[in-house]
């Protein structure tokens, strides 16, 4: 019985082994996953949207200050903390 029992703990000791070999590759290539790579696109996509919406309300603000407030387009833009270089996030 003891001979027995030390074999399957040293086999359980190699399936063990074998195991977090076989989690480690599966870990590694999950960055190739082209499930992960979709939701990866899907998310920078909703944040590129996020991105535009609030550059939508920045030149909205920009406009009614200037054409409403009469401030030069300078002034808004200091007002607004922008710089003339200020626009849209590109792809």
């Amino acid at each position: 019985e003891n001979g027995e029992r030390s074999k399957k703990l040293a086999k359980l000791a190699e399936l063990s082994k074998k195991r977090k070999a076989a989690e480690a590759e599966l870990e590694s290539l999950k960055e190739n996953d082209p499930q992960v790579l979709a939701d990866l696109q899907k998310e920078f996509q909703l944040c590129k949207e996020a991105a535009n919406r609030w550059t939508d309300n920045i030149f909205s603000c920009k406009s009614y200050l200037t054409k409403k407030r009469g401030m030069s387009s300078k002034e808004a833009c200091r007002m607004l903390q922008i710089t003339s270089e200020f626009d849209y996030p590109e792809d």
